[in-house]
């Protein structure tokens, strides 16, 4: 369900991208690759995802922290901190994230934002 809501966000608004999907691990469930997007996108919407599940956030924080000039964060490994992964969240539950990349961030975010919205208990 939030694959296919993502694409739909994505086809809908005209934006080549890639979506992944994780559990509550970071580890893949699902992804898809939209004709046209970039082909860095693939990681870095992996990256995204895995991020929002393990960190159990947006990623848009994590984004905001560095611009006002908390720089540790880059030395966590395994965390991208750019806007456009979200956790999926059921009865208050982290069960997994939406990853998307190959436009702005913020757009980015409003497709995984859509994919995420889109699990419902």
């Amino acid at each position: 369900a939030a694959l296919a809501a993502a694409a739909a966000e994505a086809r809908k608004q005209g934006w080549a991208v890639s979506i992944a999907v994780v559990d509550p691990a970071g580890e893949l469930v699902a992804f898809l690759r939209l004709d046209g997007a970039p082909y860095s996108s693939v990681d870095i919407a992996r990256a995204k995802a895995r991020t929002a599940a393990r960190m159990r956030r947006p990623t848009r924080g994590l984004d905001s922290t560095l611009t006002a000039g908390r720089l540790p964060i880059l030395s966590l490994e395994g965390i991208t901190a750019v806007e456009g992964g979200v956790p999926i969240v059921v009865n208050g539950e982290v069960v997994g994230a939406v990853g998307t990349s190959g436009v702005t961030s913020a757009q980015d975010g409003v497709v995984s934002a859509a994919g995420a919205a889109a699990v419902k208990p």
